[in-house]
């Protein structure tokens, strides 16, 4: 990766510098910002320099700038870079709506058991919000004596023959709440049931009860509700101004936060009608098959809803480069020549952007998160920002006072391997200077390789101020190591060497740490397993000019600076 963004700044560099008359410039493919109209070997890593070759355009002001030739690179350097080219091509996909939403009942899968006779319940089987029900389960047993009553008459009517007598006596026990199933058992037995049994119509979880034995009932009571959740509702909360944009049936993806990021997709089911007068949002509803049971009503969601589907031309978004003057793609051409297009962008969704004009479809466009820039970056920035990227943390312009700071990270390495092995009583209170050397430094050195120094480490130190055990703490102090490896190793080497820091690693585990006396002592494991390493022998790497002599403490008594 390295290499592709150095080769990319190659790329870049020359496709926003204006075009200069001779026709052939060199670069070093691992630092190019190092530029010369010979050939030769790149002075700081004595690497082949690479042919470069402009464009025959002749443009002069700044303007025209952005009208530039095509750069080609050589096919070895391409192929050993290994720089990552797609096709532009249709896709569908469509706008993006965020809103949020809440998981509620199905209220369609909702059943309600409500009483049509006065009586009183004998034997329950619910007794309890939450008892799981099947179709067909005996939910109680009434008695009732309009129920026996109407019982009598329909198994009269049954010794009669006469059917019409006996469909109105059927009737009349159905509308008094007796189920067919039960209906039938009693012109089977041809007897009257005492207690009349009620069986769940459909399965579920019990919601709401409201009986007990030897309960009184009377007509319009409800009894209990049986909730079904095998397939919930999500309800969405939507901007009024995004309202407009939704229709029924319309895509819609639902992610839940608390299940790891869990998607779901999703078809709009309903828009409600009215806006909350108070939020300014409509509610949008969503159905969601939940057989496991992991969608609990009451639960978050974030919803994103896709508008407007339809098939267009796109690139992945990270192959659009922004600027001042516009947006832009390189196009990839053959015989390694690599040529900048002013496009017309359009919607984005799910990493990839519509292109309206500049561009075909089947066109070659090169993808690189290196181009990723805001509306404010101009392309020669971009060519910046890469080479700082790429500038080596031995190169990398560093103060007295920052470095200064930066010991604090290299104390907290050493008071964790003094804490391991007995020589301090772990505080995690002490930690907290170098927690915040990140928030400090990064304003300074954010988009060169010290910034993924600053930010690991930082991680590191928070696992190691949590640390409840040695073990917790060991692997802390890895952690923290291995953030502080680049620094220690390719950044300032001869500096630590300087300041009397000796450089360990387990054998067992080969985790790295450094202290204060040569005496090896493993913060990991038994002192057998301790092997020395000498710091590396780089060129330009003494310590930076100390004049400065800033007091800005330590967590040790041998502190670097």
């Amino acid at each position: 990766m390295k290499k592709i963004a150095a080769l990319l700044g190659v790329i870049l560099f020359f496709l926003t510098a204006p075009v200069q008359a001779e026709d052939a410039h060199y670069t070093c493919p691992m630092h190019p910002h190092y530029i010369s109209t010979h050939a030769g070997t790149c002075p700081i890593c004595g690497m082949d320099l690479v042919r470069t070759e402009n464009g025959d355009t002749d443009d002069r002001d700044e303007a025209s700038q952005i009208r530039r030739g095509a750069v080609t690179i050589s096919p070895e350097v391409i192929q050993n870079t290994g720089v990552r080219s797609v096709r532009a091509e249709y896709a569908r996909f469509g706008g993006i709506v965020r809103s949020y939403g809440n998981v509620t009942e199905n209220i369609r899968l909702l059943s309600e058991i409500s009483a049509r006779v006065s009586g009183w319940v004998e034997t329950p089987e619910i007794t309890a919000v939450g008892d799981p029900v099947q179709k067909g389960d005996l939910l109680f047993t009434l008695y009732s004596p309009e129920l026996v009553s109407a019982q009598q008459d329909y198994l009269s009517a049954l010794s009669t023959g006469i059917s019409g007598r006996i469909n109105s006596a059927a009737r009349r026990l159905a509308a008094l709440g007796m189920q067919p199933r039960v209906i039938d058992e009693l012109r089977r037995k041809r007897s009257a049931f005492d207690y009349v049994p009620f069986y769940a119509e459909h399965g579920g979880t019990v919601s709401e009860i409201g009986i007990r034995r030897g309960s009184h009932v009377t007509p319009g009571m409800s009894l209990a509700k049986i909730q079904d959740y095998s397939s919930v509702w999500i309800t969405a909360h939507v901007a009024e101004k995004d309202l407009h944009h939704l229709y029924p049936r319309g895509q819609a993806r639902v992610v839940f936060p608390h299940l790891g990021g869990m998607e779901r997709e999703a078809q709009i089911d309903y828009i409600y009608p009215t806006v909350d007068a108070r939020t300014r949002t409509g509610r949008v509803r969503l159905v969601l098959e939940n057989e496991d049971g992991r969608l609990r009503p009451g639960a978050y969601a974030d919803v994103i809803f896709e508008t407007r589907i339809a098939a267009r031309l796109s690139v992945p978004s990270e192959a659009v480069l922004r600027s001042s003057e516009g947006e832009f793609v390189i196009r990839a051409e053959a015989g390694g020549r690599f040529r900048p297009e002013r496009v017309e962008t359009g919607l984005r969704s799910r990493g990839r952007t519509e292109i309206l004009s500049g561009i075909e479809d089947g066109d070659e466009i090169v993808v690189s998160g290196q181009f990723m820039l805001d509306s404010e970056s101009s392309m020669r920035e971009a060519f910046r920002k890469m080479q700082r990227m790429q500038t080596p943390l031995a190169f990398l312009e560093i103060s007295s006072n920052q470095q200064a700071i930066i010991d604090h990270l290299t104390d907290a390495a050493i008071y964790l391997q003094k804490s391991l092995t007995g020589q301090e009583e772990f505080d995690p209170a002490m930690l907290k200077p170098a927690m915040d050397i990140r928030d400090i430094l990064l304003p300074e050195f954010a988009g060169t390789r010290l910034e993924f120094v600053l930010k690991d480490a930082h991680w590191a130190l928070v696992l190691a101020y949590n640390s409840m055990t040695d073990s917790e703490l060991q692997n802390a102090l890895k952690q923290l190591t291995d953030a502080l490896a680049p620094w220690l190793l390719d950044g300032r080497p001869g500096y630590y060497r300087e300041k009397g820091l000796f450089l360990f690693h387990d054998h067992g585990s080969g985790a790295l740490w450094i202290q204060v006396e040569s005496e090896p002592a493993n913060p990991y494991g038994d002192n057998a397993d301790a092997m020395r390493q000498d710091w590396p022998e780089h060129p330009d790497t003494a310590a930076p000019d100390m004049k400065e002599d800033d007091d800005t403490g330590g967590l040790h008594d041998g502190h670097v600076h």
